[in-house]
Order: structure tokens, then sequence, then C-alpha cells
């Protein structure tokens, strides 16, 4: 199920456009139960959603950017290619982190709370460097890059970091959940995803990417992602 929204209000995307994905009978549905960010292994799943995952890839506006984040393995994900939605490698440690990256795939780290002060830093050599919409307040994605997001330029060497937040904070490194997508208004508009999305959101998520307008910034799952419900 998916909520495509034109211009988002959230203060850390800024006005741009976004998607939410979600399972029809649970929210976490599409989000893989391997995630250590997950509150309840059983809602998740083992399989990715191919079909969806090859629409999403070629979900871009037309000389725009998209990007999106996912907690499946790198090495089922795809790599940067030209034209093409940035999928980040979503990783709970910094040793996964540089997996990624050693893989030829863009990554991101949940950090845990209270680690504000220790970014920048290198781990195995590789640079990890705040989210930096994390450091300024106004700051947003469409500030990001001068035009160019981090998070939307797949071949870098570099990890993204963002600190834990939210309700479930403290969580995060813990094993035993802390997704931000759980509470809060991000958490209301991915239930509401579930029950009153658009349930064909392979073909939904290429026509939005299409509708928007030339240039534009496009970024996929607010909260979800490319797994495919009930695969166990």
């Amino acid at each position: 199920m998916l909520t495509t929204v034109r211009v988002s209000s959230n203060r850390k995307t800024g006005p741009i456009a976004v998607t939410y994905r979600a399972g029809n009978i649970r929210t976490f549905g599409t989000c893989p139960a391997s995630c250590g960010l997950i509150p309840d292994k059983s809602a998740g799943t083992a399989e990715i959603d191919s079909a969806y995952l090859d629409a999403l890839f070629r979900a871009v506006p037309r000389n725009g950017q998209a990007w999106t984040y996912s907690h499946f393995p790198a090495a089922v994900l795809p790599k940067p290619r030209k034209g093409r939605t940035v999928v980040n490698v979503s990783t709970d440690t910094m040793d996964g982190a540089v997996g990624a990256i050693k893989l030829g795939r863009p990554a991101v780290y949940a950090a845990p709370a209270g680690t504000e002060d220790a970014w920048p830093a290198r781990h195995q050599g590789v640079r990890f460097v705040r989210c930096p919409a994390e450091l300024a307040e106004g700051f947003s994605c469409a500030q990001c890059g001068n035009g160019r997001p981090l998070c939307a330029q797949g071949r870098r060497d570099f990890v993204i970091v963002f600190v834990a937040h939210g309700t479930g904070a403290r969580k995060v490194g813990s094993g035993q959940g802390g997704c931000y997508a759980a509470q809060g208004p991000t958490a209301i508009t991915w239930h509401r995803t579930r029950a009153k999305g658009i349930p064909d959101d392979s073909a939904a998520v290429i026509e939005f990417a299409r509708s928007l307008p030339v240039g534009s910034l496009l970024r996929h799952h607010v909260a979800g992602d490319v797994g495919r419900e009930g695969a166990a």
C-alpha cells in the first residue's frame, strides 16, 4: 500500500515530494524482520518484493533525483545507476555500513542516542558524517548538497549518520526496536497508508514520479521498505 505526498510538511525533508509504503495487513509488513529497529519481528517479512523494487528503482522525476533507504542486506539491493533511484543501505552497526560501502552500495548508519558529538569519525578507513539536517535548525533535504542531497549521491565513499531520535531513541542499538516511524505524526500517516493507501504500489510509484514537475526531488519511503508482505 502506498501514500504519495507532492509537497511534504515534514521538517526534516522540507517541502519536497515523498512517499510512505506499508503492508495491507500490518504496517511493518514491507520491512525486513531482520531490521534491528523493528519493534515486533513477526510483523516484518523475509523477502523483497522484486516487482515493486524494480518499479521503485525507475521512479525518478524527469531530470530530478530520487532516493530511499532499505534495511534489507546490501547484496540484494541495486547498485547506484545514473537516472535511477538511489537505494541507501540502512545499517544498525558501523561494521555493516562499511560492508555496504565495500559492496558498492551507498550506506547510512542509525547511531545510538547520545552520540551527537561523536561525528565526524572514521571506522575501518571509512568516513562517517552526520546528516546536515540534524546540525542546523531549518535545514532540510531540500537545501542539502546545493540541490543534490547527499543521500541522492549514490557513488559516495562515506557513510551518512542519523543519530537516534523520537520516543524510541534509547532503544536504538539495543536490538529492541527504536524505529522513529513507530510513533508520532509519521506513524499516523504510515498506519493510514496500511488502511487507505493505493493497493497497486508498483504502478502508483512510477505514475507519481512521472507526475512531478521537472527537476523535482523525491524521497521514497519516509516509512516503509521494499519487502513483500507475508513472505516468511
